[in-house]
C-alpha cells in the first residue's frame, strides 16, 4: 500500500475542480452555500483550507458556514451521522531536521510538514441544531456599494506607496516601476469588473520586496512560464479571498482557458504548489485588508 500522501490529495482535488470548469477560490454565488468556513469557535478557516472547505461546501450545498472534527461534535454533544464523509483541511507546521554541514558534523535546518485532519460540516451532525442553526438560504455576501469599493481601492493604493495611472487598454502591475496600469472604469462592462481586476493587480504588487516580498518567487517570471503562472495562482486566489471579505464577486478581465491550463501544468509538476499559492495569496490579501483602512458595513 502506498504512503498516504497529503500534499498529493489537496492538488489532486483542486486539479479535479479545474478540470471540471470550476475555480475552488471563487465563490459561485449563485449557489445556495455558505461562501466563508467558519471554525467552531467562529474564526475563519484560512489559506488552502480556505479554499477546500468553499470546494466542499459549493459541491454539497450546505448552508451552514461552520465546520468541525468528530471528537468536537461530540463533545458539544452532537454525532456524526451513519455514512457522512469528511472534509480535508490541514495544518501547517515545522520541525528541525540535522542535515550534513559542508565542513562536516551536522547542522540543525527548519522544515515545514502538513498534517491532515478531518472536519464535518454542521449539517451532517445531529444534535447541534440549537447551537448552530442553519437557515434555509445561506448568508449571502452583501453587494458593496461601488462608492465604497472606490474608497477602499483608493486606500489601498495611498497607503501601499506605489505608482498608479488609468489610461490604455491593459490592466498589469509593472514590477519594475511598482506601478499598477488600469484601463480607465468606463471600458469595463460592469463597475464591479473594474474593481476586481484592480484589486488583482494590487494583489500582485504585494509581491514588491516592501511589501509581502516575493521577489524571489517571482525571478524569471515570463509569460507562459511555471513562474508566471504560480504567481497569477497567487495574485487570482489572493483577490477572490479580499472579494469574499469585502462583498464583490471576483473575476478577472484576462481570465480565460490558458491561465488554467498553466495553472494545472504547475500544479501537475509539483505537488506543494497550490498549497504554498494559497499560503503567499493568503498574507498578500491580508496585507490588502490592513491597508483598506476603516470599512463602512454594507447596508
Amino acid at each position: 500500500m502506498s504512503k498516504y500522501d497529503v500534499y498529493t490529495e489537496v492538488t489532486n482535488q483542486i486539479i479535479e475542480a479545474l478540470e471540471q470548469g470550476v475555480k475552488p477560490w471563487e465563490c459561485p454565488w449563485q449557489k445556495n452555500a455558505a461562501a466563508l468556513p467558519l471554525r467552531v469557535t467562529g474564526d475563519s478557516y484560512r489559506g488552502i483550507n480556505h479554499v477546500l472547505l468553499n470546494l466542499k461546501a459549493w459541491a454539497q450545498g450546505y448552508r451552514n458556514p461552520v465546520w468541525m472534527t468528530f471528537k468536537q461534535a461530540k463533545d458539544l454533544g452532537g454525532m456524526v451521522r451513519k455514512g457522512e464523509k469528511s472534509s480535508l483541511v490541514v495544518k501547517y507546521g515545522t520541525f528541525e531536521a540535522k542535515d550534513e554541514a559542508p565542513e562536516g558534523g551536522m547542522e540543525a535546518k527548519t522544515r515545514g510538514y502538513l498534517k491532515a485532519y478531518r472536519v464535518f460540516n454542521v449539517q451532517q451532525i445531529d444534535g447541534l441544531d440549537d447551537q448552530f442553526p442553519t437557515p434555509d438560504e445561506a448568508e449571502p455576501l452583501a453587494t458593496r456599494p461601488i462608492e465604497q469599493l472606490s474608497h477602499i481601492a483608493a486606500n489601498m493604493v495611498e497607503s501601499m506607496g506605489m505608482g498608479y495611472a488609468e489610461g490604455g487598454d491593459r490592466a498589469c502591475y509593472v514590477p519594475s516601476l511598482d506601478k499598477v496600469h488600469m484601463p480607465e472604469l468606463p471600458k469595463f462592462k460592469a463597475a464591479e469588473l473594474f474593481y476586481s481586476t484592480l484589486f488583482h493587480e494590487l494583489s500582485h504588487a504585494t509581491g514588491h520586496k516592501r511589501r509581502c516580498d516575493r521577489t524571489k518567487d517571482k525571478a524569471g517570471s515570463k509569460f507562459g512560464n511555471a513562474v508566471y503562472a504560480m504567481e497569477e495562482l497567487v495574485a487570482e486566489i489572493s483577490s477572490a479571498m479580499v472579494g469574499a471579505q469585502l462583498g464583490f464577486q471576483p473575476g478577472h478581465i484576462e481570465d480565460s482557458a490558458a491561465y488554467v491550463q498553466s495553472w494545472l501544468k504547475v500544479m501537475r509538476d509539483d505537488k506543494r504548489a497550490i498549497v504554498k499559492a494559497a499560503a503567499a495569496a493568503q498574507r498578500s490579501a491580508d496585507y490588502l485588508m490592513e491597508k483598506a483602512g476603516e470599512i463602512a458595513e454594507v447596508a
